[in-house]
C-alpha cells in the first residue's frame, strides 16, 4: 500500500516539475538571432536583446505589444540607408514596405504581404550614393570648433571637413532640402545662388531623419546614441554642444529660428522669428532677424534655420511647384544673409534631412525613414 502511495506522490511530483519547467520555458525571454547582410557583406546580426532594448526605449513603436518596426532595429544597428531588403529570396523596395516591415518579439518577420520564421536572414542593399557619401551632419560641430580654434564638443564622433581658421562661423539649415531634391533641380534657375557655389558634398543625415534628431547631431557633432535625442519625444541634448563650447570660451553664439526650437539650446542667444507679416511663412522673418543680428555685430557663431521647404514638402510633396517656389524664395534669403556676412567667416549650408513622396500619394511628402531621399543631404562649405 505504501509503495503505491509513494509511487503516486512521485508521479505527482514529476508532473509538477514538468508544469513548472514548461512555464519557465514559456516565460523565458526568447533568444534569437537574425543574420544581417549589407551590400553583400555580413554585418552584425539582429538579436532578441536588440529587440528588447528597442522595445524598452521606444514603447510607443510597439504594435499589439509584440511587433517593432524593422527599420528601428536596422537604424540602431548602424545601417545608414536602405534601397531594397530581401528575406527568403523575396526582394522588396524599401520605399514600398518601410512602414509595413516588422519584427516580432520571437524574431518572426513580417514584410509587406510576406512572413518569415524567426532567424530568417535579411539582406539589405543600400542606395548607390551610400558609398559616395563624403560627409555627415556629425562633422559640422568639429568643423566649426576647429575654425574658431576651440575644442570639439566632448561627445563628438564626427571629423572636421577641412582645416579652417576664421574669426567666426555660420551654420545655415535649409530644412527638408534633400541632396536628391537639390541635385534634380541644380542648374535649372530654381536656386541660382546655391547653383553659383561649387557642387555640394554628398552628406548623410542620422536616423531617424527628423529635425530634432538631426539638429542635436549637428550641434553635438555626435550620433543619436550619444546625444540622447533619438526620436521626436526628446528635446534636451545629453551631450555637450558647439553652442556650449563657444559660450564657455566667452564668445557669442546666436540662434535665429522660425517659430519654435527643434531642441533646447540654453547656451545661445535665441531669436524666434515667427510669421510676423502673416504671409504663411517664417522664412522672410528669419532672414530679417538674421540680418538684424549681423547689423548689431556678427557673433562668433550664428545658426540660421529656414523651415519653409520642409513645410511645403509635407503639404504638397517633393518636386511640387510649391516646393520649387519655396526653394527659390529661401535661396534668395540665403544670398542676402551670406552677402551681409563680414570677411573671414566660415559658412556651412546644410539640410537636416530630405523628403520622400508618400507611397500611393505622390502629392504629399514625409521623412524620418532610411529611404535615400530622406537620408542624403547636401553640405556646402565656403569661406569668405
Amino acid at each position: 500500500m505504501f509503495t503505491n502511495r509513494y509511487r503516486v506522490v512521485a508521479l505527482v511530483f514529476v508532473a509538477v516539475l514538468a508544469v513548472v519547467g514548461g512555464l519557465a520555458l514559456a516565460l523565458r525571454p526568447p533568444n534569437w538571432q537574425t543574420p544581417l547582410e549589407v551590400d553583400g557583406a555580413p554585418s552584425e546580426a539582429l538579436t532578441a536583446a536588440d529587440w528588447r532594448e528597442a522595445a524598452q526605449d521606444f514603447p510607443g513603436l510597439l504594435r499589439d505589444g509584440e511587433w517593432l518596426p524593422l527599420e528601428r532595429l536596422l537604424g540602431d544597428a548602424g545601417v545608414d540607408s536602405v534601397e531594397t531588403v530581401s528575406v527568403d529570396g523575396q526582394e522588396y523596395a524599401w520605399s514600398d514596405v518601410y512602414e509595413d516591415a516588422w519584427v516580432a518579439r520571437d524574431g518572426r518577420l513580417a514584410i509587406g504581404d510576406g512572413t518569415a520564421a524567426s532567424g530568417a536572414a535579411i539582406a539589405v542593399q543600400r542606395p548607390p550614393e551610400a558609398n559616395q557619401v563624403a560627409a555627415s551632419l556629425t562633422d559640422l560641430a568639429p568643423t566649426i570648433a576647429g575654425a574658431l580654434g576651440l575644442p570639439s564638443p566632448a561627445e563628438t564622433t564626427g571629423r572636421a571637413l577641412g582645416q579652417f581658421s576664421t574669426d567666426r562661423a555660420v551654420l545655415v539649415i535649409l530644412d527638408g532640402l534633400g541632396y536628391r531634391e537639390y541635385m534634380a533641380h541644380r542648374g535649372t534657375e530654381v536656386t541660382p545662388f546655391l547653383d553659383s557655389l561649387a557642387a555640394p558634398r554628398l552628406g548623410s543625415s542620422v536616423y531617424p531623419s527628423v529635425t530634432m534628431v538631426s539638429t542635436a547631431a549637428m550641434l553635438a557633432g555626435a550620433t543619436p546614441d550619444r546625444t540622447g535625442v533619438r526620436d521626436r519625444s526628446t528635446r534636451d541634448i545629453a551631450a555637450e554642444t558647439i553652442l556650449q563650447v563657444v559660450t564657455a570660451a566667452d564668445r557669442r553664439a546666436v540662434v535665429v529660428e522660425g517659430n519654435a526650437l527643434p531642441v533646447n539650446m540654453p547656451a545661445a542667444d535665441l531669436r524666434l522669428s515667427g510669421d510676423r507679416d502673416g504671409n504663411g511663412f517664417t522664412d522672410d522673418n528669419t532672414r530679417d532677424n538674421a540680418l538684424a543680428v549681423l547689423a548689431e555685430g556678427a557673433p562668433d557663431f550664428l545658426l540660421v534655420h529656414f523651415h519653409g521647404i520642409d513645410d511645403m514638402g509635407h503639404s504638397y510633396g517633393p518636386g511640387s511647384e510649391q516646393v520649387l517656389e519655396r526653394m527659390a524664395a529661401v535661396d534668395g534669403y540665403l544670398e542676402e544673409v551670406v552677402v551681409a556676412l563680414p570677411a573671414d567667416t566660415l559658412v556651412l549650408i546644410v539640410a537636416d534631412h530630405g523628403m520622400h513622396a508618400i507611397t500611393g500619394d505622390d502629392s504629399l511628402g514625409n521623412h524620418g525613414s532610411l529611404h535615400g531621399d530622406d537620408m542624403f543631404v547636401p553640405i556646402w562649405v565656403l569661406t569668405l
